[in-house]
């Protein structure tokens, strides 16, 4: 047997603003285990685990599992669930070595109750178990907030490149290989991290259009391919609706030891972030201007799809705004449908009644009115699940969404997903496991920011974004920030 490596799948991506703590129950409805369970937990899937795993065997490694945690972004993470998964990375790192390496699968956006930077607080903690010598790799989220304490813990950083995030594993097999080199003694890496005063940039990540990401990826793939000291280069769009000082976009370069070099890269990138910091491929409209928008679009084979982009759970936002529901009725659109609106109670109340019911509900903005306050519909049940599923898009495939009890209301022309669990719609199984066909509406409605693109567009005639105000809106003036780093772009100067 080789190597001896400890790895471990901790993810979060916390919403500061949010008032929904994270629990262990919400990491149960998505992934959740312990040790050797985790393989089993995530064959199949999409999982960053399945990299790491496909390199142990073709490297020989020992690798040692401590835990795959992830659940849908929402706010700070509970103490509980650091006790758990973070106090299972540690405690195996204190009674299971000694170890060459450690590879982990973190986001880079995670906060907790009790740690604004939790991610470099969980490096911190194991460097000082490990010592300074054992290398780290790490791989992100392309959203990550990268911290100076996550730089200088972690010897390899390793970010999606994709967003739609489809590369996981991919990425996972990145990080790891040049693990394997920094253990046979080949490379001595080291990271390097550059950022500007800026809350965001880089187009938010996107990798789905000609933007200064998908420019700085090209320079960043063609530099690693013809300088053998430049490991990989990480780039990230950060995650805005986090309210701590190190938020924003960021360039960390892995290079083959302490190099001034790789320093003056990364800035040389944040640089050219830096001046293409107005770019936004996105065009967002308000709730109505978008039913007027419709009557404007040609027609064609295939749905418009809506995105709800502020009330994205996605980006930790409630899911239960109803200002783009309200938009539709009061437009009496036809052949349309919405997914979703977390709603427990009414949910449940729909279950209860049954298939066939004609029922009266308050729909909607249940934790925060200002978001979008209840509506009060008529309509009847068409439809009613579990709310499981096996998702089978380029986003999440392979692995189990669990909406929790859910129902399908038809009011008017719309049939409304109502789920008890928060979760974005990424995948055409959110409507089709309750029976509906997105490919055969005109109209389809999503609670996502840009993730629903990977399994929606292809479906799609048009495509149109929404920015109603919930909570993880564009307009970053309506957050109240407190902790940034200040002045910031775009809060505080153009």
């Amino acid at each position: 047997m080789g190597f001896r490596v400890l790895t471990g799948l901790f993810a979060h991506e916390t919403n500061t603003f949010s008032q929904l703590t994270t629990t262990l129950e919400n990491y149960r409805d998505f992934v959740l285990a312990f040790g050797d369970e985790v393989p089993e937990a995530v064959t199949g899937s999409m999982l960053e685990p399945n990299g790491i795993i496909q390199v142990a065997e073709e490297a020989n490694w020992d690798l040692v599992h401590t835990v795959a945690a992830w659940a849908t972004p929402s706010g700070p993470v509970e103490r509980e669930v650091w006790d758990a998964v973070a106090g299972a990375i540690l405690e195996a790192a204190k009674i299971k070595g000694p170890f060459d390496g450690i590879v982990l699968a973190l986001h880079g956006a995670m906060t907790t109750v009790d740690h604004a930077d939790a991610e470099g607080v969980l490096l911190q903690k194991l460097r000082d178990i490990v010592g300074p010598d054992i290398p780290i790799a790490i791989t992100l989220d392309l959203h990550a907030n990268v911290t100076r304490l996550m730089a200088r813990h972690a010897n390899i950083i390793c970010a999606f490149r994709t967003y739609p995030h489809t590369d996981q594993v991919a990425t996972a097999a990145r990080a790891s290989w040049i693990l394997d080199r920094a253990m046979k003694g080949e490379v001595a890496p080291r990271v390097h991290l550059a950022r500007r005063n800026m809350l965001v940039g880089l187009d938010h990540g996107r990798t789905t259009v000609d933007n200064p990401m998908t420019q700085l990826m090209a320079r960043a793939e063609a530099l690693e391919e013809k300088d053998p000291g430049v490991l990989t280069v990480s780039l990230h769009a950060g995650f805005t609706p986090a309210d701590f000082p190190e938020v924003g976009p960021s360039v960390a370069v892995t290079g083959d030891g302490p190099v001034a070099r790789y320093r003056t890269i990364a800035e040389a990138y944040m640089h050219f972030a830096w001046e293409q910091r107005h770019f936004d491929s996105n065009e967002y409209l308000g709730a109505t201007d978008a039913m007027g928008r419709l009557s404007t679009l040609s027609d064609g084979a295939g749905p418009v799809v809506i995105a709800d982009a502020s009330d994205n759970p996605g980006a930790g936002a409630y899911g239960d705004s109803t200002f783009l529901l309200k938009a539709m009725l009061d437009a009496g659109l036809e052949k349309a449908a919405f997914g979703m609106i977390c709603d427990p109670e009414t949910a449940v109340q729909l279950t209860k009644a049954g298939v066939g019911a004609d029922v009266s509900v308050r729909l909607g903005g249940r934790v925060d009115p200002a978001f979008g306050p209840p509506l009060a519909l008529s309509g009847q049940v068409i439809a009613v699940t579990d709310g499981t599923y096996v998702a089978q898009g380029p986003r999440w495939r392979g692995v189990i969404q669990r909406l929790g009890p859910t129902a399908v209301l038809r009011v008017g022309g719309i049939e409304i997903v109502v789920a008890s669990k928060r979760i974005q719609c990424t995948e055409l199984e959110t409507f089709t496991h309750a029976g509906i066909d997105p490919s055969q509406k005109a109209v389809v409605a999503v609670k996502s920011m840009h993730h629903f693109r990977a399994a929606f567009a292809p479906i799609a005639r048009h495509i149109l974004i929404v920015d109603s105000g919930a909570l993880a809106t564009k307009d970053y003036n309506r957050l109240p920030y407190k902790n940034l780093r200040r002045p910031i772009f775009p809060l505080d100067f153009n």
